[in-house]
């Protein structure tokens, strides 16, 4: 596990203030494809998620940032995020755009998450919070509000909680804390676009602001596209029964 100041310096290396396209058409990653149909509708993508919902002024507030976006080069995205599916990603689990292919994997994510449900809720019920660091291109399929645990105490607890899950199904790559605002056009989109979506970035990039994460809002979900997620399991509460 990366120490506080290594994640720092490696979401530092990454997730800048200014933010470039250049100055050639931009393609985006082939992996949108899975998202986002070619009239750039979000297709069926099935999955399961850990996942910290957010409060609703978050939410509101995440909701102006999309709307300046998608006012300044609207044809750099496909249909938009509906403001209910933001939240921040506590642990990936399985996704595939073919359900018979994650079937039986999400069947039996959900019983191991189960077995761990009273792990979650044996954890001290604190109110992590988080800051927001920049709006940055996710390799090549979004755009991103980067976020960073506001000390090392908050991180170590965020990672303990990662740890459990990371017994669910093991990830090859590291936490980087973040929340989806909008998925790019499948087709990919001009130099004069991206010069226009590149200002509104960095005119958003000059604001900051903070989130609290709360355990009793921390659940486990499934999806069938990413504008479609369905609460299974409220994993801080405690069942009364």
């Amino acid at each position: 596990m990366e120490t506080y100041q290594e994640f720092l310096d490696r979401i530092n290396s990454f997730e800048k203030k200014e933010i470039n396209y250049g100055n050639n058409y931009f393609k985006g990653s082939p992996s949108v494809s899975q998202k986002v149909d070619t009239d750039n509708t979000f297709r069926n993508f099935y999955g399961d998620t850990i996942v910290f919902a957010l409060a609703d002024v978050v939410k509101e507030k995440l909701a102006e940032y999309v709307e300046l976006l998608y006012q300044a080069a609207p044809e750099c995205f496909c249909e938009r995020l509906v403001s209910n599916t933001f939240h921040v990603t506590l642990h990936d689990l399985s996704n595939s755009p073919v359900l018979q292919n994650v079937a039986v994997e999400l069947f039996e994510n959900e019983l191991r998450v189960i077995e761990k449900k009273r792990e979650i809720q044996q954890q001290e019920k604190v109110i992590l919070k988080m800051k927001s660091k920049y709006i940055f291109n996710m390799v090549d399929t979004s755009l991103v509000l980067g976020l960073y645990p506001a000390d090392e105490a908050v991180y170590y607890r965020l990672m303990e909680l990662y740890s459990i899950f990371d017994d669910v199904k093991k990830l090859n790559y590291p936490f980087t804390p973040h929340i989806t605002l909008a998925y790019y056009n499948i087709n990919g989109f001009s130099s004069a676009a991206a010069k226009s979506l590149e200002c509104a970035v960095n005119q958003l990039n000059n604001g900051k602001f903070e989130i609290e994460l709360n355990l009793d809002h921390l659940y486990y979900q499934k999806f069938k596209s990413m504008n479609d997620y369905i609460d299974i399991i409220n994993l801080g509460v405690i069942d009364n029964y």
